[in-house]
């Protein structure tokens, strides 16, 4: 069965092209300012719950220091790098 296409259904189709990206236009601009603003409040609200998370238990101006020593024996100093030096 062979179809012929004719004008009026071009006209037809080309129609409901621009009719179906109109509405999706018309939906995304009235949605998306919705959506992005949910967004906006929600990273807000995980940035001041991260924030006091953040914070030291312990009051303002005390110091601890850790000396990070390592219970390793065969430590000498140091990490070791080998290198060569070139003379210009």
């Amino acid at each position: 069965m062979v179809y012929e296409a004719s004008f009026s259904g071009i006209l037809r189709i080309l129609f409901w092209i621009f009719a179906i990206a109109f509405l999706i236009r018309l939906v995304a601009n009235m949605a998306l300012p919705h959506v992005i603003r949910k967004a906006e409040e929600k990273m807000r609200d995980n940035a001041r719950r991260n924030q006091d998370n953040a914070r030291p238990s312990r009051p303002e101006g005390h110091v601890t220091v850790d000396s990070g020593k390592h219970d390793r024996k065969d430590e000498k100093g140091g990490d070791y790098v080998d290198y060569v030096e070139i003379k210009e």
